[in-house]
This record gives C-alpha cells, sequence and structure tokens, in this order.
C-alpha cells in the first residue's frame, strides 16, 4: 500500500522556535520503518511545499500528518488539501497535539486519529485498511463511523525500546542538506530513551508518555551512532543523563567503537550534579553543547513550575559544564506577569551563569496539561499558532508592545561576543553556515517588531 507521511508547513506568519531549526523528522523515519513491506515516503513541506505535484506523482492510498502545537492549523490544513486532491485518500493525524487533544482533529477531512505511540499502532492499520478490515480491533485509534468518533482502548507503551525500528532516514535524504538545529548544519537526530519521571506543570511530556521513562540499551544506542552519515549527532531526550550509568555505558562502547562525533545532549541540572564524572568522559569524547532548563532563577517560581531543582543546583551545573568546556544552552521561562525590573535581573542572571546560547520563551499553558485546564479561563487566544513559546496567550503585566521589547532585549542583551563566536568556529563548534543563520535569527528575535507582527498574523490566520 502507498503510504505518504507528512511534516507539514511551518506558519510564514508568526516568529516561533522553528526559526532555530529545521530538524530532521525523525518521528516520520521511526514509522516509515516500521510499514515493511509497503511503499512508503516522507514529504518534509517544510522544505518542498509541493503536495499537489507529490499527491499527482505517487497516488497514495493513505496520508499521515504529525506535528506540534503550534503546528495544528497546518496539520488540518494538509488534510483539507489532500482531500481536495484526492477524497478517497485515507488521512491519519498522529504526535503529542492529536494524542492529548483529539477533538482538534474532529473534521471533516480527517479520518484517523493515531492516539499514542505509532510504531505498533499504524502498521496494524495500514494493513487493516489495505485488507478492508474492522478497525474496531486496534487499539490506540480514534475514527469516524457513521458520522460519530470512535474511540478504541488504549494503546500500551512500547514495553522494549529495543524493538522500534531504525529510522528509515534514506527517505528524507533529498533534503538533507536543508536541516540544520541552531549552528549545526545537517545533524542527526538519535533517540536513545522516551518519558520523563518528573512532572513539571508546563510539561506535557510527562502526560504523553504516563510519567514513565523508557531507555534503549547501550548497545542499540552504539549501533545507531554507528549509522550516523554527518559529524554531529543530538540526543533528543529530554534527559539523556536519566540513567546516569546507562549514560557512562554508552560513553564507554561509543568511544571503544571508535566514532568521532560532535554530542549534543539534554539533561537535567540535577542529573549533572549527581555525577560530574559522566559529563567529563562525554567531553572527553565530544560532547560539545548541553541544553539545560534552568527556566528560573528564583527558588519560589522554580517550586510553582514543579522543577523539582534549585538555583544552586542549576548553578553548580553550569559551573561543571563550564569546567568541562561544554557550551550551556540555557532555557529560561519568563512569565506573562513579569514587569521590566525582572526582565533585568533575568539578563543579569544569564550573564552571571555565564549562558553560550540563552534561549527565552513565554511560560505557555500547553494543551492536554494540568496548566492548561487551570488557565483555561484566562487564556487571550485559542490560535495554537500563538501557542510558539514566543507569545503570550495569557495577560500580560505589561503592555504588548513593552513586553514584546523586553522579550527582545532578552536576545540583544546577551548575545555571546563576536570574539567568543570566532574561537568556536576555529575550533569548529560552530560552523561558519551556522553562525550566518544564528546572526539572521538573532536579528529577528531581537526585533520587537518581529513578534508584534506575527501576534498580529496569528490573530488574523494570515
Amino acid at each position: 500500500m502507498r503510504v505518504l507521511l507528512i511534516q507539514p508547513p511551518e506558519s510564514q506568519s508568526v516568529i516561533g522556535f522553528n526559526k532555530f531549526g529545521c530538524p530532521e523528522p525523525l518521528a516520520l523515519e521511526i514509522l516509515a520503518a516500521s510499514l515493511d513491506g509497503h511503499d512508503v515516503r516522507i514529504l518534509d513541506m517544510r522544505i518542498d511545499p509541493n503536495l499537489e505535484g507529490t499527491m499527482r506523482d505517487f497516488s497514495p492510498a493513505v496520508v499521515g500528518v504529525t506535528g506540534y502545537t503550534p503546528n495544528v492549523p497546518q496539520m488540518l490544513g494538509v488534510c483539507e488539501e489532500v482531500k481536495q486532491l484526492d477524497s478517497r485518500v485515507t488521512t491519519l493525524v498522529g504526535g503529542y497535539h492529536a494524542t492529548l487533544c483529539p477533538d482538534d482533529f474532529g473534521v471533516p477531512h480527517v479520518d484517523v486519529i493515531v492516539v499514542g505511540e505509532g510504531e505498533e499502532t499504524l502498521p496494524e492499520l495500514v494493513g487493516a485498511l489495505e485488507r478492508g478490515g474492522d478497525l474496531d480491533e486496534i487499539a490506540g485509534l480514534a475514527f469516524r463511523r457513521d458520522g460519530q468518533w470512535v474511540f478504541t482502548p488504549p494503546r500500551q507503551l512500547l514495553a522494549d525500546l529495543d524493538e522500534s525500528p531504525l529510522p528509515a532516514r534514506q527517505l528524507t535524504d533529498a533534503y538533507r542538506e536543508n536541516y540544520f538545529f541552531q549552528f549545526w548544519s545537517s545533524p542527526t537526530p538519535v533517540e536513545t530513551a522516551r518519558g520523563c519521571p518528573h512532572n513539571c506543570r508546563f510539561c506535557s511530556v510527562w502526560v504523553f508518555h504516563q510519567r514513565r521513562c523508557r531507555f534503549k540499551s547501550p548497545e542499540r544506542v552504539v549501533n545507531e551512532l554507528k549509522r550516523v552519515r554527518s559529524n554531529t549527532a543530538y540526543f533528543v531526550d529530554d534527559n539523556f543523563l536519566q540513567s546516569l550509568r546507562r549514560a557512562e555505558k554508552i560513553c564507554h562502547l561509543t568511544k571503544e567503537a571508535g566514532l568521532r562525533l560532535r554530542y549534543w545532549m539534554q539533561a537535567r541540572s540535577d542529573s549533572i550534579v549527581r555525577r560530574p564524572d559522566v559529563v567529563e568522559r562525554w567531553a572527553e569524547i565530544g560532547l560539545s553543547t548541553v541544553l539545560v532548563g534552568f527556566e528560573k532563577f528564583r527558588e519560589k517560581e522554580l517550586d510553582d513550575l514543579r522543577k523539582r531543582s534549585s538555583v544552586e543546583t542549576n548553578e553548580e551545573a553550569a559551573r561543571i559544564l563550564r569546567a568541562n568546556g561544554v557550551d550551556i544552552w540555557g532555557a529560561f521561562i519568563v512569565d506573562p506577569s513579569w514587569e521590566r525590573s525582572d526582565f533585568d535581573a533575568l539578563i543579569e542572571y544569564v550573564r552571571r551563569l555565564k549562558v553560550s546560547f540563552p534561549q527565552f520563551s513565554v511560560l505557555t499553558p500547553l494543551p492536554g496539561t494540568e496548566f492548561f485546564r487551570d488557565k483555561l479561563g484566562e487564556l487571550t487566544t485559542r490560535n495554537y499558532e500563538l501557542f510558539d513559546f514566543l507569545h503570550s496567550v495569557l495577560p500580560t503585566k505589561l503592555p504588548a508592545r513593552q513586553f514584546y521589547g523586553e522579550m527582545a532585549r532578552l536576545y540583544s542583551s546577551t548575545t555571546m561576543s563576536f570574539s567568543d563566536l570566532k574561537e568556536r568556529i576555529r575550533s569548529g563548534r560552530i560552523q561558519v553556515s551556522g553562525l550566518r543563520r544564528i546572526k539572521n535569527l538573532l536579528a529577528e528575535v531581537s526585533n520587537p517588531e518581529a513578534y508584534l507582527r506575527g501576534l498580529e498574523g496569528g490573530r488574523t490566520g494570515k
């Protein structure tokens, strides 16, 4: 059966974190690999928007679309266009938002919603469609019957991640030179774990994964690393150091295999502090950057987010990374209730922490989370394009123009110096092409008008 999997286009009207990268669609590559025996293609509409041409040339029987909350309008738009081009096609949607908020896809041009992980559900679904079989027996689905939505029993999370197929990266080869993540060109995403055992108020990861963390074996991870075709691998796990013993074993096996790559990972500050020696060993084999969710610089605000960390731990983690020559990609959350003095304090803190690449997001109640339910009555918009972490969907204490002026000032006031950037280019930690992208990105996120244009575009749906 011919199956077309689609990464939808990004909104052209809203400035969002898509500006920071165009990553390889790993989730679609894994799903494609699960469809053994079927003719599968991936269309990345962020790069190639020619849906009509692809539909004409490939003539798929099934089209699946994925995305996060800000992508919902585009996901729906793709499904609608598919139906206009060929009404016989079965359209599917999946991903975080579709799982947590399936009602948002209850429209005539969406036929099936894949609820939860898809490696097992999708092959069963496509097989049933090919045979003309009943969908009732397939767990993890919502589908329309006689004008009503039918939900099948939940799909259990994949118990052994080593059973997840190796990504079908060959299906995105045509797009490879267009992929980037911040200052890395064509980096390779590698998944070694899923989920998180913590329950931060603002996060949807633990909700989707039922507050569980599942791991691939170190041997499986190194097998994937051996297949990396670029010089940079970035681990997409929410906390690569969740199991420090496993991270240590992966490091040992990677070194033993003689792999020469640069690595990027996400890690919690408390994991870093618990075993500084693990960070040191990874730095020895090529760890260049760690994304740390510092989030806040005041204890009470960390507690309010249920972060279960502390300012002291964050600062010690930053010290450990600096001591090992690892760049800090520090993530901070801006509260809509902030005044100018709060922005001043954050700028001072970021400078003191010597964060190499600061990232600032607006506290956003993501649909499907407890935080969203708590804040539902306060939302200023339900336009999902504006749930992009760079716009506030809650009332701001400052007037909008002033608030976004402060957001822009965060970036313009904490950008790495030109001499530091040159040093990183000389050492190979940043590519020249990456520097150009960062320059263009910073020009946008440091411009208050860019936020306001996006705000207006998002409101009007342009």
